[in-house]
């Protein structure tokens, strides 16, 4: 750090910036100690302020950041297109100094958004429909590099001296936090959390309901409203004992190293999390890649049972059929900003721990300077979360569900200044509100499903978060 910005590179650097702009932001990209960023989320002590995790396992990707200096946060409609013009507006204040030549050397802004274009109330406002914040500290850590990002505001009254100073200071007091609270925490050793009570507040009332509902929307099938639906519930638990959201996403992370393990908090009144199987998409500069990712069967337990679940859902008409409607609508998506589109002529199979999926990789080629967000805005929902047609779907989601989604399987995720951006599908979810947990699994519904079938199926994707849960109470 002290080179870096004695340097005479910075020193001119920091005379140009001083002289395009009279306010903004200063990013600061430099090498860092090659440590678990999960583990900086935990040491660095904030449980209560702003903080965000995203991790791929077994990409070896994983960004942590935290103390917001910037926040873009809507919470009334058109979500995509008011966080887009704001995040235009900010990043385009932000000017970045590293000597690291790297994709995810600059400034990020980390955040998600809801299911539905309408306000949040309850439990979800303090999320907003939409927030992205733009991060003091940002951690990158790439295979066996690492790298860290700072933030601070700038105006043209600062000094070099006094910019140097804070960035000087600042690093050797977060690393000073850092080794200090290693020293005298046990944040990290094996506690498996038992013991402790964790209700679980389900009844035959909540099957029963859950059946209606796979019934009118097969009903809703057969009256021709849509061609399938998803939807889904929610599992209410109460523990008396605090959560640890970093160690639920620890377990997760574990658990399912093919998932995208991610946690997003604004402050210490609700943490959304989860570990989920489905990318959204990734950015990096014009090319996009995305996946179909739509129908599954239970891992088996021998391997001979695993072989046999892997024909059946390759050979299963009803899981065919849901596949196609997502892989045709991404496709159609995709067709109207691309004339180069990728994509495999099959579905494959993606296992995970508990489950596996059909799916098919698709790629595209961007013919304009899109940023990430209108991307996603394009992409969302996909018919894995929504149903097909979109419209006829969406419009009896809700009333079919009967509580409200929120940010559940909405899209998640991140992306910078260098065209470089990741977003997942938040399926496998949760909400954290301090002893208060609701976990949310849904089911694609075509005119053949079983609605006892896909009451178990969503016990079977609830499993993971509440294991987890056993395991992060503290």
């Amino acid at each position: 750090m002290e080179s870096l910005v004695e340097s005479g590179q910075f020193v001119r650097f920091f005379e140009a910036t001083r002289l395009q702009r009279d306010s903004g932001y200063l990013t600061l990209c430099i090498p860092f100690e090659n440590i678990d960023p999960l583990a900086v989320l935990e040491l660095n002590g904030d449980s209560n302020g702003t903080r965000f995790f995203w991790e791929r396992p077994d990409h070896e990707m994983a960004v942590a950041a935290g103390n917001r200096v910037a926040l873009i946060k809507n919470s009334g409609n058109d979500r995509f297109g008011k966080v887009s013009a704001q995040a235009r507006k900010l990043l385009a204040r932000v000017s970045h100094f590293s000597e690291i030549n790297h994709s995810m050397a600059g400034a990020h802004l980390v955040g998600g958004f809801s299911f539905f274009d309408q306000p949040l109330s309850g439990a979800w406002s303090p999320l907003g429909n939409a927030s992205f914040f733009l991060p003091e500290w940002f951690l990158v850590r790439d295979g066996q590099f690492s790298m860290i990002n700072i933030t601070r505001p700038w105006n043209e009254k600062d000094s070099l001296d006094q910019v140097r100073d804070w960035f000087s200071n600042w690093i050797r007091d977060f690393i000073e936090r850092l080794s200090a609270n290693l020293e005298r925490s046990h944040i990290l050793q094996d506690d498996t959390g038992s013991g402790r009570t964790v209700t679980r507040m389900e009844s035959h009332h909540d099957r029963m309901r859950w059946i209606n509902n796979v019934q009118m929307a097969r009903d809703g099938i057969r009256n021709k409203l849509y061609r399938k639906i998803v939807i889904a519930r929610d599992l209410r638990l109460r523990t008396e004992n605090k959560v640890s959201s970093t160690k639920l996403v620890h377990f997760l992370r574990k658990e399912y190293p093919s998932c995208y393990s991610f946690m997003y908090q604004l402050n210490g009144e609700a943490t959304f999390l989860g570990s989920t199987p489905e990318k959204l998409l990734s950015l990096q500069s014009q090319y996009v890649k995305t996946e179909a990712l739509a129908g599954s069967m239970p891992r088996g337990i021998t391997a001979t049972q695993d072989a046999i679940n892997e024909k059946k859902l390759l050979e299963s008409t009803k899981d065919r059929e849901e596949h196609a409607y997502v892989l045709d609508s991404i496709m159609e998506k995709l067709h109207q900003i691309t004339d180069s589109l990728e994509y495999a002529p099959s579905p494959v199979i993606k296992k995970y721990a508990n489950v596996q999926h059909l799916c098919t990789p698709v790629a595209a080629s961007l013919s304009s300077e899109m940023n990430a967000v209108d991307i996603v805005e394009r992409l969302h929902p996909t018919p894995a979360v929504g149903g097909y047609p979109e419209s006829g779907a969406l419009h009896h989601i809700q009333e079919l569900e009967q509580f409200e989604r929120g940010w559940y399987a909405g899209p998640i995720g991140w992306f910078n200044t260098n065209r470089r951006a990741e977003f997942s599908v938040a399926i496998r979810s949760g909400l954290i509100r301090r002893k208060h947990i609701q976990f949310f699994a849904g089911c694609g519904i075509v005119e053949n499903s079983d609605p006892e079938a896909e009451w178990e199926e969503t016990r079977l994707k609830f499993l993971p978060m509440q294991k987890g849960l056993e395991y992060a109470t503290e």
